[in-house]
């Protein structure tokens, strides 16, 4: 069986799947599969995921033309090919060349499909849907879901494909639990990671904190991510007009060591996003120790049931109130409740047993296995 997994960039600025997707190639080549990365080439490439890796990867010109395309996924005689997105014309070519060919793909929305996302530029996309896109998703194969809600909405517009639901893996190696003996290196910070943009809430996290900084005046916030300048700017004066520019800093962003040294010596880890089909970073954060606060647009409703952070309708008397009753438990209990999520990171989402099911799902377009349960018909 030989697996192509498809993506438009894996440029380290290209948010959680420029992590997520190479780590899928990386656990399926450990588990024994015959597969091959291919995407576009870009200026600061994820591709050391692969170092040490017998996954094979193909990197296409930055203005590479169907030809291109075509020959390296005919010249290769995959068996399947697993797309890691939609909308753009790279996906839609790879849906034509296969369908011609008859070669099984499966395609996966990675949140492009969410109604938050659906809402912006809503009738370009509209207009997408009708051209091209509902077809190329109904000639998949299958289409992946990273959790039970976003399947839910894809059930929502229509979709016909069976679908897969199967999560993110995350490599815990390269996020490991802080020990008990680190504890003591833990500042009161709270951190958010992710991509600045007006999707993850970060307006929410500088107000609450305008009416929380007196209280709590020896915490500070951290934000972390690359984003588009004039928004960052924006923000940035947000925080001096609220006078918090001893309190809420923004910083550049930041990857691999220094990433998890910022992740392993805060307290708290909020992400208050409008929506989000995965959440690597909450993730991450989680398998680092860290208690998570995010909101009901992302499929965590597990922190609440397991007891391993807070997973809240999204307003700002919410996040004022949770980040509050967060720190009112003191840094002992913090610590405590990041351990439990910790483990349980490492016992749900480690990349090989993520890329197991991966295979499972190939075997059964391919081969006609028997369905694994985690396919939806």
């Amino acid at each position: 069986m030989k697996i192509c997994v498809l993506t438009a960039t894996i440029d380290k600025t290209g948010g959680g799947p420029s992590r997520s997707v190479p780590t899928l190639v990386k656990g399926l080549a450990e588990i024994g599969c015959d597969v091959t990365l291919v995407t576009v080439e870009s200026d600061d490439m994820n591709t050391h995921i692969l170092d040490g890796s017998l996954a094979k990867i193909i990197i296409l010109p930055r203005k590479f033309f169907n030809k291109d395309l075509e020959s390296v996924l005919m010249g290769n005689h995959f068996d399947i090919v697993h797309a890691q997105g939609i909308w753009l014309p790279l996906y839609h070519k790879m849906a034509s060349i296969l369908s011609k060919n008859n070669i099984p793909f499966i395609m996966t929305p990675r949140g492009a499909l969410e109604p938050w996302c659906l809402n912006k530029k809503a009738l370009k996309k509209k207009i997408a849907m009708l051209l091209y896109q509902k077809s190329d998703l109904h000639k998949s194969a299958a289409i992946q879901a990273t959790a039970m809600m976003e399947a839910e909405h894809l059930r929502n517009l229509g979709l016909k494909s069976p679908l897969a639901i199967i999560p993110n893996g995350i490599d815990v190696s390269e996020y490991p639990c802080r020990s008990v003996e680190s504890s003591n290196r833990v500042k009161k910070q709270i951190v958010f990671i992710s991509r600045i943009n007006p999707k993850k809430g970060i307006e929410f996290l500088i107000d609450a904190w305008e009416q929380l900084h007196q209280d709590y005046n020896d915490w500070a916030i951290k934000i972390a991510g690359n984003g588009e300048e004039a928004y960052i700017n924006k923000l940035k004066n947000k925080i001096l007009l609220k006078g918090l520019k001893d309190k809420v800093e923004i910083l550049p962003p930041i990857f691999g060591k220094e990433k998890y040294k910022l992740y392993s010596e805060s307290s708290l880890f909020v992400l208050p996003t409008y929506s989000e089909n995965f959440g690597m970073v909450i993730a991450e954060a989680m398998s680092c120790g860290l208690p998570v606060i995010t909101t009901t647009g992302t499929p965590w409703q597990v922190l609440n049931e397991k007891g391993l952070g807070w997973s809240i309708d999204l307003s700002l008397e919410n996040v004022v109130e949770t980040i509050s009753n967060a720190i009112e438990l003191g840094q002992d209990a913090l610590f405590t409740m990041g351990q439990n999520g910790s483990q349980y990171i490492h016992d749900t989402f480690q990349y090989t047993e993520v890329a197991e099911k991966n295979k499972a799902l190939y075997e059964w377009v391919i081969e006609g296995a028997q369905r694994p349960t985690f396919i939806k018909l």
